[in-house]
């Protein structure tokens, strides 16, 4: 079945059609013909929704398998990724090309006539097939650890040439290696010399030198072996150290530069390779090589010497031999595949562990008492590891079993046959305990050729994991682009961007989302969760590529740019504050490692820090993770400041401060847009933070729906007022702002509405009668204040209460934030 056209419908569903465009004729059958492997037609048929015949299936299939590197067969995930974008044509279109779904399941079709220039012009999947094979080749090279299937175990020259940066080292180690080893294998023919001399006084037995001098020549051989074998271990494991070193380097700063959604997924994962794989990889490119090639010349000389001494008995003990290799071989390939097993299921493991032990959840877990709960959820993890390890141990056990079985039975045989030798006159008595000697040296070095295979096996299937994460390549790669150059705020405008994250692409986070950032502005992004306001930051850092639509700096896609020299224009301050274990001062000095002693003490004093720090037996030297919460988000803001950015972005930065420092903070950043000198874009949800912006934009379902002023959103009918509205535990539509004074005594209760009488003040509703000494006892950080102070804040906060209104909940917060922040007024009086 040919296709005459460069543009062929490959499948065809319901109302769906798949365009795959071609440079040149396209012959479905000819491609068909490259495999003939039925498990690959069945595993692309199951994870793609393409209705094709197997084999035009099996053909696409093979092109790409023929034509990627290594000649592998692409994961099926890539395939299902390439082939499964689907497009609508048009009503006429859709029409025209529609298949009833009876049809579609009773059998189904390949068209491989011309397709109309309307569906030409449709807006669907034309990609050349040489594109498609540049996304198998990226999504292969791309593939690692937890996030796909494992790229096949890497050959071994990729082994040998990580192990040519120690090449001096090993090359003296394995020159050592070799002296200690032919030392070694002196010892049977000394032995059996010996007890020919001592048997029969045979005056030829050293050669015609005396008992005395053979004795020194020995001792002398056997300390020169000695100190080489010394020297090989020392420089062997020295070479291990260094490229351990060398490649947990490489794959932590792999793993640095990786996309964020792969980080958040494979962390454990990383860990074990940085500690288990790496260690396994440098045992295999030293001791074990080390091993094997002493193994190898014990074998070599052995044999040698076996033959030298009687053909005919080395003869019968090599008959042992070629089942004992094949067998070596099978047992290496088993154990290969096992030990990957095993790495996977030890980062999993390590997953969960480093998940169940980080602070806050080790919190969660200890508040709801579900310690048995997570033991049993690791133990699950261990007993997965348990199970592929007693497979190991088993095929262990029945290996080296059935060879010394056998090794035995040899050295049966060989004394048998060697005795009747002997008592001919053939063979010497110490000729003969030579042989002997050298057979089980024989026995020995085989048995740790094998093992030396097992290691190697080992070796490469831990050298898969960690080549597979130091070759990996992000999808947003650092280095790549122009340098961002700015000497005042940018300007950011977002595009029509849509975007959906890699974990969940079935659900659209931004949707035609269009924004422009005002240079030096304030901007408060406002929204319920989960419509996408965080996502906008990840954006504008570029930690993430919008699907469709741009987002741009200066009026430039960011993509130009390196990622790197872009997000040093921002600083950032997120929802949870991150403390690096050491001081107040190295953690404010993160973001900018040059940064002077006058320069973090600045940032901190203006994120407000000082206060508490002074109070600290250590002060700027006290170590960070000692700090609660609220002084950890306030550490983390400085941090922001000390980097003195252009752009500020703010996640809820102040969530966990009380109401006086979130006053403060807001003060501050208030003064330092002023000054024109940093944009600021804010995400909260806190009234008093929104009030503090320039501008307010609220979004809805991955949209803007409204933007403007405070004053200007702040009315009836609007979305932001039913935000507020709800945030404040009111279920009407608005909130009607009173401009009103009176005066009460703090600790008398009041019925269920208050109105401010400060400019720009809003109703502020609770669930039952309140008074200021109550609202005030209930703040995170009390302080004894006299019922004379309890009346000048409730006197100055100008509160009163209509009769008419209705008791509403949630409104406490709002109102101490309020008498908190007339409290800190008072204080500059």
């Amino acid at each position: 079945m040919g296709c005459k056209s460069t543009s062929c419908v490959i499948g065809t569903t319901a109302r769906t059609s798949f365009l795959l465009q071609t440079r040149a004729p396209l012959s479905i059958g000819h491609l068909a013909g490259r495999v003939q492997r039925a498990r690959y037609v069945q595993t692309l048929c199951s994870n793609t929704t393409l209705a094709c015949p197997r084999k035009a299936t099996t053909g696409l299939r093979s092109y790409l398998q023929v034509n990627s590197p290594a000649r592998r067969s692409p994961p099926s995930s890539t395939i299902s990724r390439l082939l499964q974008v689907r497009w609508r044509a048009s009503a006429a279109e859709s029409q025209s090309a529609r298949v009833t779904d009876s049809e579609v399941n009773a059998r189904p079709t390949v068209r491989t006539t011309a397709v109309p220039k309307a569906q030409k012009a449709t807006q669907g999947l034309r990609v050349r097939l040489a594109e498609v094979l540049k996304q198998v080749r990226q999504s292969i090279t791309s593939t690692g650890g937890a996030e796909g299937e494992q790229p096949p175990f890497p050959e071994f020259r990729k082994l040998w040439g990580l192990a040519s940066t120690q090449r001096k080292t090993l090359i003296l180690a394995l020159a050592l290696l070799l002296v200690s080893s032919a030392v070694s294998l002196t010892v049977p023919a000394a032995v059996g010399r010996l007890i020919d001399y001592f048997s029969s006084s045979n005056v030829d037995a050293f050669w015609g030198l005396s008992f005395g001098k053979v004795t020194a020549i020995l001792v002398t051989i056997f300390a020169i072996g000695a100190a080489a074998k010394a020297g090989s271990n020392i420089m062997l494991e020295l070479a291990g150290i260094r490229l351990i070193q060398g490649m947990r380097r490489q794959s932590f700063a792999s793993a640095l530069k990786q996309d964020v959604e792969w980080a958040h997924k494979s962390a454990g994962d990383v860990v074990s390779r940085l500690s288990v794989d790496t260690s396994i990889v440098g045992e295999s490119l030293t001791s074990d090589i080390g091993d094997g090639l002493r193994a190898a010349v014990t074998v070599l000389f052995a044999g040698s010497a076996m033959l030298w001494i009687s053909t005919d008995l080395t003869l019968v003990m090599m008959g042992i031999v070629p089942p004992a290799a094949i067998s070596a071989v099978f047992y290496g390939r088993y154990i290969r595949n096992l030990t990957h097993k095993t790495q996977d299921a030890v980062g999993r493991m390590t997953d969960v562990a480093n998940e169940r032990l980080a602070p806050a959840a080790f919190r969660t877990i200890t508040a709801y008492n579900t310690q048995n709960m997570e033991i049993k959820r690791l133990g699950r993890e261990i007993q997965s590891i348990a199970e592929i390890q007693a497979k190991e141990a088993r095929a262990t056990g029945f290996y080296y079993s059935g060879t010394g079985f056998v090794g035995n039975c040899a050295i049966l045989t060989l004394l048998t046959y060697g005795g009747s030798l002997v008592g001919r006159g053939l063979l010497s008595v110490g000729d003969l305990t030579s042989l002997l000697m050298y057979t089980a040296y024989l026995g020995g070095g085989l048995a740790s050729l094998t093992s030396f295979f097992a290691s190697i096996m080992k070796g490469m299937g831990a050298g898969a994991r960690v080549f597979s994460l130091i070759e990996r390549d992000p999808k947003i790669k650092l280095g790549v682009g122009e340098d961002v150059v700015v000497t005042e705020p940018p300007a950011i405008e977002f595009r029509n961007v849509k975007f959906s994250y890699p974990s969940r692409p079935e659900t659209k986070v931004l949707n035609d989302f269009n924004l422009k950032i005002t240079p030096g502005s304030s901007v408060a992004l406002v929204g319920a969760s989960g419509v996408g306001k965080s996502s906008v930051h990840a954006l504008a850092l570029r930690l993430y590529d919008p699907e469709d639509g741009t987002v741009l700096l200066n009026g430039k896609d960011v993509k130009a740019y390196k990622p790197e020299t872009l997000r040093d224009v921002f600083g950032v301050v997120g929802q949870e504050p991150v403390m690096f274990d050491g001081t107040i001062a190295e953690n404010i000095a993160y973001s900018n490692p040059r940064a002077t002693r006058e320069q973090i003490v600045a940032a901190a004093e203006a994120a407000h820090c000082m206060d508490f720090i002074r109070t600290l037996p250590q002060e700027l030297e006290t170590n960070a993770r000692q700090l609660s919460g609220g002084q950890r988000q306030r550490i983390s803001i400085a941090r922001s400041l000390c980097k003195s950015p252009h752009v500020l972005l703010m996640d809820e930065a102040t969530s966990s401060l009380d109401s006086a420092s979130e006053y403060l903070i807001n003060q501050t950043i208030s003064r330092i847009v002023g000054d024109g000198k940093i944009t600021v874009w804010i995400i909260a949800h806190r009234l008093s933070t929104i009030k503090s912006a320039s501008t307010v934009v609220v979004m809805d379902n991955g949209r803007i729906v409204e933007s403007g002023t405070f004053d200007e959103l702040n009315k009836p009918g609007t979305r932001f007022r039913e935000l507020m509205a709800a945030q404040l535990g009111s279920s009407k539509k608005s909130v009607n702002v009173a401009m009103h004074s009176s005066i009460s005594a703090g600790n008398q209760p009041q019925p269920s509405r208050a109105y401010s009488t400060r400019a720009g003040g809003d109703s502020l509703e609770i669930e039952q009668p309140w008074s200021v000494r109550e609202l005030i006892e209930q703040a995170p950080k009390r302080e004894a204040w006299s019922s004379e102070e309890y009346a000048r804040l409730h006197k100055s906060a100008g509160l009163r209460v209509p009769s008419e209104a209705e008791a509403k909940p949630g409104a406490s917060d709002s109102l101490l934030g309020l008498v908190e922040s007339v409290r800190q007024e008072q204080k500059k009086e």
